[in-house]
């Protein structure tokens, strides 16, 4: 009985020893997420996990490479001039298993550019003979906005609570949650609820770094090698690694020897995996004379101005003679790489479906104003309808000889020859239909509807270098200016920012999105630059819910056809578009994604734009003026960063209120906590259909997200932009020159913004081309 009773005594006390080691073990393994340093409410489990790259792989593999803590991988890296300020280094898994084969130094000293790339996709289908990158592919973000362990607790805990009754054969209600032993295990189903997720998320996070790290090195390897700015900077960086890196000897393993390269006849091997998506087929291109083209048009045959066709910046545009042939790609260029090859001139792009044709016409009317000389092309997907055709060209072609009576004002702006009554008075427009449709495998055509239409349009359009606008964007300068800017030429690409509008992310969003960026591997083997502070310091890392401002967006395509196909592919993908709102971000997000930080954001966040609000209009309770300045306005603006003070652009249209058909003037007019001059339904109608007029702008101030409400006891705003909900069916917004000041406790919260006045010259010219929008006369 005794050596029974020790023996069950001797089991129980080792059961339970078992259960306390993994208890303690689970303990210390969630201390490491919850100990690096951000607040609960901003932590996330990437805290650890970034801190130890180690982890990160989520497919087996016979050697994972930590390149934080590999201090030869680091060693090679400064050698050649390489710095790193990220957080967290993700590569590919095909690494894995090329490193597992050789030293990453005898691949770095032995193989030129292209046999680098070979050797990267021979191990790619060494892998796995069926790979491909699935457009389609179920990739969810649960739990985005609870990383950390106690958000993710408190999110939930209830279940585990049902979970553990169940278990316990009770009812949730007749189990004592308080007694500690309960506590307990009910903890443990959270942290391995907790563990389930973490694994998950991180092999999700794992499958997108393959697929963009594929995409990268594809493009870099195959589409954009005879781009001689741009090879000349990867030879450059090979050269380095020759002479700074112990030499030693290649050879090839047995099962890279079994890819007989004389199966790959051609790219599309190689391309059809990588662009799934693509038919391979070009899109229709219809001139406005029903003309049809089945790849992409020369414009020379149809556009008689040298400004169109002059490159920007030479450099971008020199093809290289030297292409080295890839036994791959069959020695033969890919789809991409030919149309690339095909794209000529500088040109307007627009993404339209026929309920945009009204505003598309509006600002043809005021291109012809702006005496724009740069090509026009509408990209749609599948199609738009004849009428709306008609009309398009009819706004771009026909007679314009009736101007408003504000052209007299402004007429001596523009140089002779601008209004030839004889040739139909403004200028005509050579305006062109892109329908993508072709373009699309049938599999995937349900993946560009919406937003994503604009990423077509920015990929399918014919023109090296464009100018992306939305229909509604409103042009206040000639074309010629926007791509004569400094950091345009010298970047070739160049962006604008948002309203500085209080939404922020989850600190797990910025993480995720510095880890899809290219790894050091990239940089070393292909000269797939890592992402520098010039990114990293941008706001949106730093936490902004809205960055980018997608309005208007140039790009040169000679130097930056890679980023553009990038972000094609991000917008398939649920862990990005979740995290963003519609097309905006993913724009400059396709740049850091491919380690392209050759952009220039505007140096300015947008305006708002319009007219000062009145001071005796907004009087402190003992009728006192405020310190602060109010524009209140539907149109985001942005003022030109390089002069410090002209308007080159604004988004919503030029109407005041763009929602005007919708608005009920009958209770908006009662309000009367803005626009107080207007005393009846009828002069609002008026006001809110009439051109916004145009002479102030106001960029509130803007320290960082932990300040953007500045509490005070004067009476002053607390916020820089304000939503009145009351006004324009919610699209009206005030912004504040100030904000801030003196607080209880005798601090002084005030920050300051900025305040612009346009001039004379502006305001009258503004007024003319309001007047074209909106058809006056």
């Amino acid at each position: 009985m005794d050596k029974t009773f020790n023996l069950r005594h001797n089991r129980k006390t080792v059961f339970y020893g078992l259960i306390v080691v993994w208890l303690v073990s689970v303990n210390l393994w969630l201390y490491g997420y919850k100990s690096v340093g951000f607040a609960a409410s901003e932590a996330s489990i990437y805290d650890h996990e970034y801190g130890t790259p180690t982890t990160i792989s989520a497919q087996p593999s016979s050697v994972n490479v930590d390149v934080f803590h590999d201090t030869t991988i680091k060693n090679m890296a400064q050698a050649v001039g390489i710095k790193d300020t990220r957080s967290i280094d993700a590569h590919s898994s095909v690494y894995d298993s090329l490193l597992a084969k050789h030293q990453l130094s005898d691949i770095l000293t032995n193989l030129d550019f292209t046999e680098r790339c070979d050797l990267y996709f021979k191990n790619l289908f060494g892998q796995n003979r069926n790979w491909f990158v699935n457009p389609s592919e179920d990739l969810p973000l649960d739990h985005r906005h609870e990383f950390d362990y106690e958000s993710f607790k408190h999110n939930v805990y209830d279940g585990m609570k049902e979970k553990y009754a169940e278990g316990s054969h009770k009812k949730v209600d007749d189990v004592d949650y308080n007694d500690k032993k309960v506590a307990k295990a009910v903890e443990s189903l959270v942290k391995a609820e907790y563990k389930q997720f973490w694994d998950k998320t991180m092999g999700i996070e794992q499958k997108m770094v393959d697929y963009l790290s594929h995409l990268r090195i594809f493009n870099k390897c195959y589409i954009t090698n005879d781009n001689k700015y741009i090879m000349d900077k990867a030879n450059k960086l090979l050269t380095k690694e020759a002479t700074k890196i112990d030499h030693s000897k290649f050879q090839a393993d047995s099962a890279e020897k079994l890819i007989n390269h004389k199966s790959f006849g051609s790219c599309s091997e190689l391309e059809s995996r990588i662009y799934k998506w693509i038919s391979f087929s070009y899109p229709i291109y219809e001139r406005w004379t029903g003309d049809i083209f089945l790849t992409p048009p020369n414009m020379r045959d149809f556009v008689k101005y040298p400004e169109v066709f002059k490159p920007t910046t030479p450099k971008f545009n020199e093809l290289t003679d030297d292409v080295t042939k890839s036994t791959l790609t069959g020695n033969k260029p890919c789809f991409f790489n030919n149309f690339k090859n095909k794209l000529n001139g500088k040109g307007i792009v627009l993404s339209i479906k026929d309920s945009h044709v009204d505003d598309t016409v509006k600002l043809i009317h005021l291109l012809r104003a702006l005496n724009n000389h740069y090509p026009i092309q509408i990209v749609f997907y599948d199609s738009i309808n004849d009428e709306s055709k008609i009309k398009i060209v009819n706004a771009a072609r026909k007679k314009m000889i009736d101007l408003p009576a504000s052209f007299n004002k402004v007429a001596k702006n523009f140089p002779p020859g601008y209004f030839n009554f004889q040739d139909g008075g403004l200028p005509k427009q050579e305006v062109w239909f892109v329908n993508t449709y072709n373009a699309i495998h049938n599999n995937y055509k349900d993946k560009f509807r919406g937003f994503a239409n604009k990423f077509l349009a920015t990929l399918f359009n014919s023109f090296e270098e464009v100018m992306l606008i939305d229909a509604d964007t409103v042009l206040v300068q000639n074309p010629s200016y926007y791509f004569n800017l400094k950091n345009y030429v010298s970047k070739g690409a160049y962006f604008f920012k948002d309203r500085t509008a209080p939404e922020f992310r989850p600190t797990g969003d910025t993480k995720f999105f510095e880890k899809i960026t290219p790894s050091i591997l990239d940089n070393l083997m292909f000269d797939i630059p890592i992402i520098s502070q010039k990114t990293l310091g941008l706001e949106f890392f730093q936490g902004m819910g809205h960055f980018m401002e997608s309005g208007l967006v140039l790009i040169n395509r000679n130097l930056h056809f890679n980023s553009v196909l990038t972000m094609v592919q991000l917008n398939f993908f649920n862990p990005v578009t979740t995290r963003v709102y519609g097309d905006k971000e993913i724009f400059w997000l396709g740049f850091a994604t491919t380690g392209d930080e050759d952009y220039h954001f505007n140096k300015f966040f947008a305006a708002s734009v319009g007219a000062l609000t009145p001071q005796q209009d907004r009087l402190n309770g003992d009728g006192t003026e405020k310190k602060s300045q109010e524009v209140c306005s539907a149109h985001p603006g942005h003022i030109n960063g390089e002069d410090g003070k002209t308007l080159i652009w604004f988004n919503s249209g030029f109407k005041f209120c763009g929602q005007s058909d919708v608005v009920k003037y009958e209770d908006e007019v009662k309000k009367q906590e803005h626009l107080k001059f207007l005393k009846d339904a009828q002069s609002m109608r008026e006001y809110y259909e009439g051109p916004i007029v145009l002479k102030n702008a106001i960029i509130p101030p803007f320290k960082n997200k932990l300040e953007t409400w500045a509490e005070n006891i004067i009476e002053e705003p607390r916020q820089g932009w304000h939503m009145e909900k009351g006004y324009c069916n919610s699209y009206l917004w005030c912004a504040y020159s100030s904000i801030g000041g003196l607080t209880n406790d005798g601090g002084d919260t005030t920050q300051t913004g900025q305040v612009f006045d346009f001039d004379k010259d502006s305001i009258d010219l503004f007024k003319y081309y309001g007047d074209v929008w909106v058809g006056n006369e």
